[in-house]
């Protein structure tokens, strides 16, 4: 019997190979395997050799992975396990060939499936899959290719008695419970050695400072340099939680996750073969379970709403829709008006709904438009924000609650949808606030969301006290938000925006003086003002609140590094 496979898989998996299962198999069924491993030096032509071994089999096996091979010296246009099954067709051997399941982690490193000649492997496969003549199998691990080797040994007509026992597994090494073991480093260095981040890979080394992905205060300012495998290193350096996954664990976790996301079968690849590098150390090392893997690989996009309130007929509006990456610091992309037309678009409040509707219809065909800035993102384009940037008197008109209709169930509610936050750009054109408003949001960036002095409540009694807090604040860069509980929330959100503030949350007066909404401390508990985005859109997908309470939080979130600048629609100015 033939087995024809390249030489990674006689190597890996680590505890039991491909090869190794499939021999297994064949010797349980009372057969002899041969393959290349024991073929002997002889002068002559390489591909007369391997004919004539292929030959004298009775029963051609191919174990199929993703690595073309070694071309054949004498005949360079064919790998060996190519020119094998050519070999077993032209002589009419019955033939059984195993693909190994390229959507599935089937533990081999990424070593083992790099190839420079990919390509003509991939066609291989192509062409083994559609021979009407083969008996084609996809595997995932060793153990399902030994048994469905073994059933298709035993229903040949001339199938040997019951099998033997199988003979036992190798022994995984043995585990250490402060770090990781060597064998888990050599495998990491052969996945990560020589691969240079792609631009997400600053999200998944910060990432795996937090348990819940959410912590990057921790995380250095700056990545490490070297190689992924570098950064490995450096985050193995760092403190670790006793208690905790390790860091580098948690970032090769991360990494496979930004690789499933690209673009052609090599990044799924790197990815499965990562997967099983953390689980195989997690289940030696009885390591904790690693949390949810960031979405990573992924362009994300923010789609920004202009609405200018017209000084002449306050029922109108001036409208723009933009959209950018949410990631980095990239060019925005006007869709509404077309960025050739020459005429302001001008309609009600109802007819911008519409048109944001409008715009989420084609929304992907826009936003593809932008192109990637993760160069092998596969992925169609999310939108993650609607940013309405809009005059001061708009800034309680219920964005998050305008229904969209571009679905085959039914229409659904921005802010459930979407995180859906305003922005006031003419607050920022007044006198320095502009100055003020950077320096506070560089302040959240460098000392957290989470620091004592991140947020200021204020509440009914901090109304008369107004003066107070505006000149105290404008002494300090922070706080960066200001969460207003009072009843009448207005004096106190101009008040913030006449400091610079960037981030001001509250509830609509009509909807929290309904009797059955909870305030805001209790439905907005704000452990962190950098996740308010989501946090404010899951109170708006609560279905366990009331649809008041829902729809009763407005959250100002006004980024400068992310600032549309542009002139103003109108002449209209901001009034405090």
């Amino acid at each position: 019997m033939f087995l024809s496979h390249t030489s990674e898989l006689r190597r890996y998996p680590d505890a039991l190979s491909f090869v190794e299962a499939a021999e297994e198999a064949v010797l349980r069924a009372e057969d002899l395997p041969v393959d290349m491993k024991y073929f002997t030096a002889r002068d002559g032509k390489p591909a007369a050799y391997c004919r004539e071994y292929v030959r004298r089999a009775d029963l051609y096996v191919g174990i199929i992975g993703f690595r073309y091979g070694s071309p054949v010296p004498d005949l360079p246009h064919l790998s060996y396990t190519e020119l094998e099954f050519e070999e077993a067709t032209d002589a009419g051997l019955e033939r059984l060939v195993f693909l190994l399941d390229e959507e599935q982690d089937v533990g081999l490193p990424y070593a083992a499936v790099k190839d420079a000649h990919a390509q003509r492997q991939e066609e291989f496969r192509r062409r083994l899959r559609s021979d009407s003549g083969v008996t084609v199998q996809k595997v995932h691990d060793p153990n399902q290719l030994a048994k469905l080797l073994l059933q298709a040994l035993l229903r040949r007509p001339d199938g040997p008695p019951p099998p033997v026992a199988a003979r036992p597994r190798r022994p995984a090494a043995p585990a250490t419970p402060t770090s990781l073991d060597p064998e888990a480093w050599l495998r990491l260095g052969e996945l990560l050695q020589g691969l240079e981040a792609a631009p997400w890979g600053a999200e998944a080394y910060r990432w795996s400072f937090g348990v819940n992905g959410e912590a990057w205060a921790a995380a250095p300012f700056t990545t490490p340099t070297g190689d992924l495998y570098d950064w490995a290193l450096d985050l193995d350096a760092r403190e670790q939680d006793a208690d905790a996954l390790p860091k580098v664990v948690a970032f090769a976790h991360a990494l496979a996750a930004g690789f499933a996301a690209a673009r052609g079968v090599e990044g799924r690849r790197r990815a499965a073969a990562l997967n099983s590098w953390v689980r195989g150390v997690r289940q030696r090392l009885d390591l904790p379970e690693p949390p949810p893997a960031p979405e990573l690989n992924t362009l994300h996009v923010t789609m920004l709403v202009r609405l200018d309130q017209d000084p002449q007929e306050r029922d109108r509006v001036f409208a723009e829709v933009w959209l950018r990456a949410s990631s980095g610091l990239s060019d925005w992309k006007r869709i509404q008006p077309p960025e050739d037309a020459t005429d302001r678009l001008r309609v009600t409040v109802d007819e911008a709904r519409a048109l944001v509707d409008q715009c989420l219809r084609t929304f992907k065909r826009e936003a593809e438009a932008l192109g990637r800035s993760e160069a092998d993102c596969g992925r169609p384009p999310k939108l993650r924000r609607i940013e309405f940037a809009v005059t001061e008197t708009l800034l309680e008109v219920e964005f998050d609650q305008w229904l969209c209709g571009a679905s085959l169930y039914k229409p659904w509610k921005l802010g459930e949808q979407y995180e859906v936050v305003v922005r006031c750009p003419a607050a920022r054109d007044l006198a320095d606030f502009a100055h003020l408003w950077s320096v506070r949001w560089a302040w959240l960036e460098t000392s957290g969301g989470t620091h004592d002095d991140a947020v200021c409540w204020l509440g009914n009694e901090d109304l008369a006290l107004l003066d107070a807090h505006v000149a105290r604040w404008q002494d300090f860069d922070h706080p960066a938000c200001v969460a207003i509980t009072a009843q009448d929330a207005e004096p106190a959100w101009r008040a913030a925006l006449h400091v610079g503030m960037p981030v001001v949350v509250w509830q609509r007066a009509d909807r929290a003086r309904d009797g059955a909404t909870p305030g805001l401390r209790d439905l907005l508990p704000i452990d962190d003002v950098r996740a308010l985005p989501g946090a404010v859109k899951r109170v708006r997908r609560n279905r366990d609140l009331t649809p008041s309470a829902q729809a009763s939080v407005v959250l100002l979130w006004d980024d400068p590094d992310h600032a549309l600048e542009t002139t103003p629609l109108t002449d209209a100015s901001f009034v405090l």
